[in-house]
C-alpha cells in the first residue's frame, strides 16, 4: 500500500501528466488556427475618380465585357462577317474612343474575336478563329500597328487562345484549349501557352488532363488571365481553379477556388499576386468578391468585399468590374443614372 508521501507523488505526477497533455492540444489547437487561411476582412474606398465613357464599348451586336489593360479600355466584338468592319476598339482615360481595329484575314467567311488587349503603346492585340469559305478555320493571335493594321499573325495550329494578356517584355500568354477529338474528349496538350510575334510559340504548360472530366464547357471558357509584373494569373469558372504562375518558373499553381453559390462571375481583376477580385451577380444582386487562400490545402474561397454586394437600387454597391489600374479596381456602381456607362477607380482596403 502507498504511503502519504507516495501518494502526493503519484497526484502530482498525476496533475503534471494533465497539464503536459492539454499543453500539448493547446499546441496542436494553435498550430491548426495557423495553418487555417489568414482572413482580412476587405472593403473597397470611396471612388478616387469616375469618368462616363462612351456607350459603345459596352453596347452592340456582338460586344463582349470591356477590360481594361495598360491605360485602356479594350472592347471587342465577338463575330465579324466581312472586311474592314471595326471588330476591336480602345477608349482612353477620358473615356472617349483612340483607335480601332478591323481584324480580318482574306478568304474568311467569318471571323470571332476571343480576347482582346491592348499594348502599353496603343497596338492592339486579338485572338481568335477565321472560319473560311472551304468550311476550315485557323486560330490566330494578332497584332497590330496604331493606326489599326494587322502587321503580325502568330497561327496556333491545334490551340485555341480563349484569353490573352501581353507580359512586360512584349510576349503573350494564352490560357485556351485544345479542342475535342469525334467523341468530344479534350484532345491532349497544354493549356497555358506563351508566345512570341517573331518566334511563334516558346513555352507551353499546365496539362489538359490538370482539370477533371467530364467537364463541359473546357476550363479556358468563361475563364479569364491578367499579365502582372513578375507572372501571370488566371481563372477559370468552368474549372473552379485558380492558377499563378512566375515568368521566372517552369510550373504553374494550381488552386481550388470554392464559392459563392448561385451566382455568376461576370467580371476578373489581379492588382497583385493574391490580390484577386471578381464580379458575381444573380438576378438582381450582385457585387464585389475577393479570394483568400488557404496554402495548407491549395484551396481559395471567394469572399464579399464589405458593403459592395446585395440589391442593385442601394448606391455602393458594385455592378461590374472591369480591370485594374495598379492597386485600384475599375468598377461600375449601382449610384449612377440607369443609361450612364461610368467607370468608378477605388481601392480596396482592409478592415
Amino acid at each position: 500500500m502507498l504511503g502519504p508521501n507516495s501518494a502526493a507523488l503519484s497526484c502530482r505526477r498525476l496533475i503534471l501528466f494533465e497539464f503536459f497533455v492539454l499543453l500539448m492540444a493547446s499546441q496542436i489547437n494553435l498550430r491548426a488556427q495557423d495553418a487555417r487561411p489568414s482572413v482580412y476582412p476587405k472593403a473597397l474606398s470611396d471612388s478616387s475618380r469616375r469618368v462616363v465613357f462612351d456607350r459603345s464599348a459596352f453596347f452592340g451586336e456582338s460586344t463582349a465585357i470591356p477590360r481594361w489593360d495598360n491605360g485602356y479600355l479594350v472592347s471587342h466584338e465577338v463575330e465579324t462577317f466581312q472586311a474592314g468592319v471595326p471588330n476591336v476598339r480602345l477608349y482612353d482615360q477620358s473615356g472617349k474612343q483612340a483607335r480601332g481595329a478591323a481584324v480580318w484575314f482574306p478568304g474568311s467567311l467569318r471571323v470571332v474575336i476571343f480576347s482582346a488587349t491592348a499594348a502599353p503603346d496603343g497596338r492592339i492585340i486579338a485572338a481568335g478563329e477565321a472560319e473560311k469559305t472551304d468550311g476550315t478555320s485557323a486560330p490566330f493571335i494578332a497584332l497590330t500597328d496604331l493606326a489599326g493594321k494587322v502587321t503580325d499573325v502568330i497561327q496556333t495550329k491545334g490551340f485555341f487562345p480563349a484569353n490573352i494578356c501581353q507580359a512586360p517584355d512584349g510576349t503573350v500568354w494564352s490560357f485556351g484549349g485544345t479542342g475535342y477529338d469525334e467523341r468530344s474528349h479534350p484532345k491532349p496538350g497544354d493549356t497555358l501557352r506563351h508566345f512570341d510575334f517573331q518566334k511563334g510559340q516558346i513555352g507551353s504548360y499546365l496539362a489538359r488532363s490538370t482539370f477533371p472530366e467530364p467537364l463541359h464547357p473546357g476550363p479556358e471558357v468563361l475563364a479569364s488571365v491578367r499579365c502582372l509584373a513578375s507572372g501571370l494569373v488566371a481563372y477559370s469558372r468552368s474549372a473552379q481553379a485558380y492558377i499563378e504562375m512566375k515568368y521566372s518558373d517552369d510550373a504553374s499553381h494550381v488552386y481550388r477556388a470554392e464559392g459563392p453559390s448561385n451566382l455568376r462571375l461576370a467580371g476578373f481583376a489581379a492588382t497583385g499576386s493574391k490580390q484577386v477580385y471578381g464580379y458575381f451577380y444573380r438576378a438582381g444582386t450582385s457585387g464585389l468578391y475577393y479570394l483568400s487562400f488557404d496554402e495548407t490545402d491549395n484551396t481559395a474561397h471567394w469572399l464579399p468585399v464589405e458593403g459592395t454586394v446585395g440589391d442593385h437600387a442601394k448606391p455602393e454597391v458594385v455592378t461590374a468590374l472591369f480591370g485594374s489600374d495598379g492597386d485600384k479596381l475599375l468598377v461600375s456602381r449601382a449610384g449612377d443614372s440607369v443609361g450612364v456607362a461610368a467607370l468608378h477607380w477605388a481601392t480596396p482596403v482592409i478592415q
